[in-house]
């Protein structure tokens, strides 16, 4: 099985088992009352975030692709917490610090996910690198040392 199917599958069986507990909070709503539309978007939005976040330290994409993952997912936890307070009518002096947290770890999560690189190393940073020039002057040498030799 590969990992993008994997990947693809987990968010949605997500977001079948949040629509099958909405649907049962309507059908039986002694037992699921308590699970509304707010606690589905809590749910999924939750689940897409972690989703996204393991897809992006896991996944062998080029760094950029890897920290956007990243990024995204913490969005999507932001948008959890959101819809979490609005569940919970937590009080709001919480919620700016729990927002905080997951940015400044996403941030950290990006930067370890790439190894501290902005970007994936070029060749002109590998040692004994020789940019065009050099390469021009070493050829015309030998071709040089050739026509002497002759």
């Amino acid at each position: 099985m590969s990992k993008k199917f994997l990947f693809g599958f987990v968010l949605g069986l997500i977001f079948v088992v949040a629509a099958v507990l909405w649907l049962l909070s309507i059908v039986a709503e002694d037992t699921f009352g308590w699970f509304t539309l707010g606690w589905a978007v809590t749910l999924i939005a939750g689940g897409f975030g972690i989703a996204f976040i393991l897809r992006g330290l896991f996944s062998k994409t080029a760094g950029p692709i890897k920290k956007f993952y990243i990024y995204f997912g913490a969005g999507m936890l932001v948008m959890a917490v959101l819809a979490l307070v609005g569940e919970l009518s937590m009080p709001g002096k919480i919620v700016l610090p729990i927002i905080a947290i997951i940015l400044t770890a996403a941030l950290l999560l990006g930067f370890i996910a790439v190894g501290g690189k902005k970007w994936d190393q070029g060749d002109n940073q590998n040692a004994g690198y020789k940019n065009y020039y050099q390469r021009k002057a070493e050829e015309e040498a030998k071709n040089k040392d050739k026509k002497d030799g002759e």
